[in-house]
């Protein structure tokens, strides 16, 4: 898309109810992630269903992907979820899950997207 700027840095979270099962066993254990989080995304409501969010996420994942300044393995995102609008059915959509229990003090939800599947990063 001419024009897109991409919006994430590079960041490493904590790991807390981690849930993706192809890397539970590898990665519970650790106390630290590489991944490169979305920091802004938004979607003007005329455009929203025609998805251009889905393109740019698939391009943020091949960006992630490609990019050699460090080892990522995921995407995460913190998506907007509020009575008046939430963003986490578009994120699972795209392949993003929930990384925490939803607490009723925060107006969003941590959630992350494997870069890579299981056969992709261990050889058996």
């Amino acid at each position: 898309m001419e024009g897109a700027a991409f919006l994430g840095k590079l960041v490493s979270y904590p790991l807390t109810d981690f849930q993706c099962h192809d890397y539970q066993e590898t990665f519970y254990a650790k106390p630290r992630y590489p991944a490169m989080d979305i920091a802004y995304l938004a979607i003007q409501e005329k455009w929203r269903g025609k998805h251009i969010g889905d393109f740019l996420i698939k391009q943020i994942a091949d960006l992630a992907r490609r990019q050699t300044l460090a080892g990522c393995q995921f995407l995460t995102v913190e998506a907007l979820a509020t009575k008046e609008y939430s963003a986490v059915g578009f994120y699972e959509c795209c392949g993003f899950a929930p990384n925490e229990v939803k607490k009723p003090y925060k107006d969003t939800l941590r959630m992350y997207m494997t870069l890579y599947s299981k056969d992709e990063v261990f050889d058996d």
